[in-house]
């Protein structure tokens, strides 16, 4: 059950967060959510199946809590890049690095947009060069993320990437599309700190 994730909408359609499937099925069996968006997977008890739903909207309109600081960290870089290496590609969870594209000798700033998750293999191999001279690409300019509410939501979005885009920001698509977000898919219907201690 754990791998289907569902976008909670406000009653506005602003989105809220992100909560686990059984969560979602009890508030809709309780009345309290509507099916906005479904996946083409059915979850069977003995007497009925229910469809699982990707996106679900609140009946009641819930006040939304003030706008979290955005943390530049570690655990955020990994988030906003899908735990995935942006030189190869492999998902290496929690044990990935942090690399500077431009290297700190060359002026490199540690900054969200000079910094980006990296396998150990990757890091070592590019070592205090840009990946020009390394010989490496990549694929996309690390960016800012839009909010820390929306990397949170975007972090756990590579299953709906392509359903979840409609209800977010471009801002926050853009900010992360193409980090290893969207490299699964699944049917639906219809202000630099030093990093230098953590890598």
């Amino acid at each position: 059950m754990e791998p289907h994730k569902v976008l909670v909408l406000n009653r506005s359609f602003e989105p809220l967060h992100v909560c686990d499937m059984r969560r979602a099925i009890i508030l809709l069996f309780t009345g309290r959510a509507e099916r906005v968006e479904d996946t083409a997977d059915l979850i069977r008890s003995p007497s009925v199946a229910w469809v699982i739903p990707c996106v679900i909207r609140l009946q009641r309109y819930i006040q939304r809590p003030p706008t979290q600081t955005l943390s530049f960290n570690k655990k955020n870089i990994l988030k906003r890049d899908g735990h995935t290496c942006q030189y190869c590609g492999r998902n290496g969870s929690e044990r990935m690095t942090i690399d500077h594209v431009v290297p700190r000798y060359l002026g490199g700033k540690t900054i969200w947009e000079n910094v980006v998750s990296a396998c150990r293999s990757c890091n070592t191999r590019k070592g205090n060069r840009t990946p020009q001279q390394a010989g490496m690409r990549l694929p996309r300019n690390p960016s800012r993320p839009f909010s820390a509410l929306y990397l949170t939501i975007m972090a756990q979005s590579a299953r709906h990437l392509h359903v979840w885009q409609k209800y977010l920001p471009a801002g926050a698509v853009r900010s992360l599309a193409g980090n290893g977000h969207d490299k699964e898919v699944h049917p639906c219907n219809g202000d630099g700190q030093s990093l230098s201690r953590l890598s």
